[in-house]
Formats: C-alpha cells, sequence, structure tokens
C-alpha cells in the first residue's frame, strides 16, 4: 500500500485483541498507519514521498519512494491527535525507485504511525550521508595477526546518519577553534598546509570542536536546530569504513604503501601476515586528506593517515546480535580507529581497535565527524 501528501491515509493492520477460551492467551491490538508529509517547498505530485509498510520477521518493514538524493526523516507517533507527537526515528535517503528499513524497536504501545518528512541538506558539501543497515562488526579467526579483543557479532545500525568525506583539517579546525594544534605546520619545520588532517588533538579537543560547530552553524543556518555534530559510535566508524565489504580492508585483503599513508616498510596480508619492506614507502608525515583511494561510500582515509578518534570508551563488545551499541557506560580509554602514517599496515585494518585516554594527544590522533538529529 502507498500514500502521498499531507494526510494520506496508506495502511491499517489491525489484530483485534480477543480470548477464544480461558486456555488460549490474549491478542493484543497493533495499528500501524503510514503517512508521508508534503513540504511546503514541495508542489508537484512528482515530489511526494511515498511509503509502503510489510511485517518482516514480526517487524514494521517500510519502502520509501522519493526524490533521489533527498534525505527524508521518518517519523513515529503513538497519537496523531496529541500536538508535537511525531519523532524523529530515523534519516534515510532515497536512492533509486525503493529504499527498504525496518524499524527494530518494537511499539511500545498498541499503535504506532510513521511518516516520512524531507530534511533540508547540510551546507557542507563534504558530508556523505550513511543508509543504516546491518553488518558483521570485528574480524574473522583466520584473519592473521588479528587481536582477540575483535570478535564476530551483528550489528544494525538503525539511524542514518552525515560523515564527513575526509578528516576534519588543519584548515576546518582552525576555522571553527581559532587555533591549530597540528605539529605539522611551518612552526615545526613542515610545510603548512590546511588540507592536512589535523592532529595533536585530544578526545575532549574533538568533541570541543564538534559543540563549538554545531553551536556557529546552526547561527548561521547551515544546519537546522535539530541536528548536532558529535564523533562516530565505533560501530557507525567500523560500518562506514566497511561499506558492505568484509575483507580486511575496503579494497581487498591486503595493504601496500600505494593504498594508504601508513609505515610502508611493514606490509600486510591478512592471509599471510606482516611483511618487510624496505623498498615500501615511509612518509613519517600526514598526507592532505583525499590522496588515497576512496572507499564504496564514498569515504577518504579510512585507513591510514591519522587514528580516528570515537565517541565510546573502550569495552569488550557485546555478545550476540546488537542494534545501536554505545559502548560502555564508562572507563578509562577512549576508542581509536582506521590507523596512521606511523604504524604497521596491520593497523589500518577495518576491524583493528586501539585506546588513548580522553586528554591524551599525539601527531597522529585526529578524528572525523558525524551530523545526526539530537539525541
Amino acid at each position: 500500500m502507498e500514500a502521498s501528501g499531507e494526510t494520506g491515509l496508506s495502511y491499517q493492520l489491525c489484530i483485534m485483541k480477543m480470548q477464544s477460551s480461558k486456555l488460549l492467551p490474549f491478542f493484543y491490538l497493533l495499528w500501524v498507519i503510514v503517512w508521508t508529509v508534503l513540504p511546503a517547498t514541495h508542489a508537484s505530485a512528482q515530489t511526494r514521498p511515498r511509503l509502503g509498510l510489510q511485517f518482516i520477521a514480526g517487524q514494521p518493514t517500510l519502502s520509501l519512494t522519493g526524490v533521489v538524493g533527498t534525505v527524508y526523516s521518518i517519523q513515529y507517533a503513538t497519537n496523531v491527535a496529541l500536538p508535537g507527537v511525531w519523532v524523529d526515528r530515523t534519516l534515510l535517503q532515497a536512492q533509486g525507485n525503493t529504499n527498504i528499513w525496518s524499524d527494530p524497536s518494537s511499539p511500545a504501545s498498541p499503535q504506532r504511525f510513521y511518516r516520512a518528512v524531507s530534511v533540508a541538506s547540510p551546507a557542507d558539501t563534504n558530508l556523505v550521508f550513511i543508509q543504516p543497515g546491518t553488518f558483521v562488526m570485528g574480524s574473522p579467526l583466520d584473519e592473521i595477526e588479528r587481536s582477540t579483543k575483535e570478535p564476530q557479532h551483528t550489528v544494525t545500525i538503525s539511524r542514518g546518519f552525515w560523515m564527513g568525506k575526509y578528516p576534519v583539517t588543519q584548515g576546518q579546525y582552525q576555522a571553527v577553534v581559532g587555533s591549530n594544534p597540528s605539529v605539522f605546520t611551518a612552526a615545526n619545520g613542515y610545510t603548512d598546509n590546511p588540507n592536512l588532517p589535523v592532529e595533536s588533538v585530544s578526545w575532549n579537543d574533538a568533541t570541543n570542536y564538534c559543540a563549538l560547530r554545531t553551536q556557529q552553524e546552526r547561527t548561521a543556518g547551515f544546519i537546522s536546530t535539530n541536528l548536532s555534530y558529535r564523533l562516530p559510535t565505533e560501530s557507525e566508524w567500523e560500518y562506514a569504513c566497511r561499506a558492505g565489504t568484509t575483507t580486511a580492508f575496503y579494497w581487498g585483503t591486503n595493504i601496500v604503501s600505494e593504498q594508504a599513508n601508513f609505515n610502508g616498510h611493514y606490509e600486510y596480508d591478512s592471509t599471510t601476515g606482516t611483511t618487510f619492506n624496505m623498498g615500501g614507502v615511509y612518509l613519517e608525515t600526514t598526507t592532505p586528506v583525499g590522496s588515497y583511494e576512496v572507499n564504496p561510500w564514498g569515504l577518504y582515509d579510512m585507513s591510514g593517515n591519522v587514528w580516528e578518534l570515537c565517541q565510546d570508551w573502550s569495552g569488550t563488545y557485546p555478545a550476540g546480535s546488537v542494534i545501536d551499541p554505545q559502548g560502555p557506560v564508562s572507563g578509562s580509554f577512549r576508542i581509536l580507529r582506521g590507523g596512521d602514517w606511523y604504524d604497521h599496515g596491520f593497523y589500518c585494518r577495518s576491524a583493528n581497535r586501539q585506546t588513548a585516554s580522553q586528554t591524551f594527544k599525539f601527531n597522529n590522533i585526529g578524528f572525523r565527524v558525524v551530523l545526526s538529529p539530537n539525541p
């Protein structure tokens, strides 16, 4: 079933509460009604988003048809008669004719209503939209030199988000914070380049940047007031890094110095391990963002250049399948991902995990941002 327009009712499922005998349990009422909302700026029927609904494995599964490239907020309510009841559940981008999204959260009340509302794109064109989805996080047992901290488990990222195409650069950091903490500058005998990734930042510095940038861009009208910049969770980071791939790196099973900025004297293959190669390239510095191969989802430097700080405290992975994991509620160290210019190739694996305290900073640690609805 489909609907279009501001008040189009498309689908209604009703399972009546009943009790046929004392031996049978109660069956409760479930209503799922799909609405789509047409923004005032869209005038033609061709631009109206459409939602379809079916149930798969007991979960409401929505199909979105809309303007290709447009991001829609999929919202739900339990009582549309009350004002201000719509809750943002996820962001979903129309990519092709139809996009499927399952809501893994079980309705807490006897009814749930869904609608799709288009979202204005952020002003920064270097943000890539990441669709929600499910992937296998961690490394397989036969990935040579893997860590026991990387057990494979299934993770569902149920909320879409924007992610920086590149790590935050020195120029971007300077523009927001008003200073540049990086080592690789002319002040330290290197060549100034604002397109080098910012480094020598701590987790506290990175989250402060996110807060300042959010405030500045809201004031300038570059993002809406219900969006905020933040660091990615560890699961979001690996999901985006892998971009649908399952190998040790998003381009394949091995890494050589032409593929990323790392200590190229120590190349790596997930089937044989680390190999010393004196002819490999070791630059001993960062490189401008975007200098190496892009991943399938349009993200650069997910392997090498600088370690990237994540939102999570360090901890063991949860057992079994999980949805939107946030990491431990407390800890002593924050997660680092992606490898860097200084370390061996195996550190650049998609599954590799490292840690640092909230205040630690070094010239191989940077970060990239996520833009998402406020928690």
